[in-house]
């Protein structure tokens, strides 16, 4: 579910109306002209809502979603799931002392959920859109959301005690990354292909572009290993 930034239609409902991401924000066809002019695709001349492309502006020019893939600046889901971030709401404030965890953006609240009384957060961070990492004393949080769990709405979080984990690998492929967590016996992935890290209980992803926050990440959550 979203809505037009400018008049605040839905794209779901029963007046609901077709809705386009500009820019990682989503517009109707009545409003989109007036506030970004004329959108079309720099590379293959695609003009929004006559595809079920969004489009992005790049170096100065836009670019369709399809383009974009093609060029390997961004995959299609991403963006798309960026964006749906965007627009989560934080119902209530970081409790005091958890500061860290608002670095989760929308799913400060599903960790928050699901920590113990007491138990504090050391270290969080967000990968790809719908998907977050976060550790305490006790355990270490594979958080997911929307479409990485198959639904808009969906949620989940995976808990994992630090007396369980093996080992957080950090993997690299061509576009994206994965940070991993094993006992020795839980599904491995492949960076080159995410589709299944993005669902994976035990990973997250993120964009290659962020790796060396992913390597300061690492080194932070390994320092518990060693506890």
């Amino acid at each position: 579910m979203a809505n037009c930034v400018t008049c605040g239609v839905s794209n779901l409902g029963i007046n609901r109306s077709p809705l386009v991401i500009v820019d990682g924000e989503w517009f109707c066809e009545d409003c989109l002209p007036s506030k970004k002019g004329r959108v079309r695709c720099s590379k293959c001349g695609k003009e929004p809502f006559g595809s079920d492309d969004h489009f992005k502006t790049v170096q100065g020019q836009f670019l369709c979603t399809e383009c974009m893939e093609k060029a390997g600046i961004m995959k299609k889901y991403d963006y798309i799931m960026q964006s749906i971030s965007k627009t989560v709401s934080v119902v209530k404030p970081p409790s005091a002392g958890n500061d860290m965890a608002a670095r989760l953006g929308g799913l400060r609240i599903l960790l928050d959920q699901n920590l113990s009384p007491g138990e504090t957060v050391t270290f969080a961070i967000q990968g790809n859109a719908g998907e977050g990492l976060a550790c305490s004393n006790s355990n270490i949080f594979i958080l997911k959301s929307g479409m990485a769990v198959g639904s808009i709405t969906g949620r989940k979080c995976s808990k994992f005690p630090w007396t369980q984990v093996k080992s957080v690998d950090l993997k690299v492929g061509n576009l994206y990354g994965i940070l991993e967590v094993s006992d020795g016996k839980m599904p491995q992935y492949d960076a080159n292909d995410i589709t299944r890290a993005k669902k994976a209980d035990n990973a997250i992803t993120f964009l290659l572009s962020r790796k060396s926050e992913f390597d300061e990440a690492l080194s932070s959550i390994q320092s518990h290993l060693r506890k």
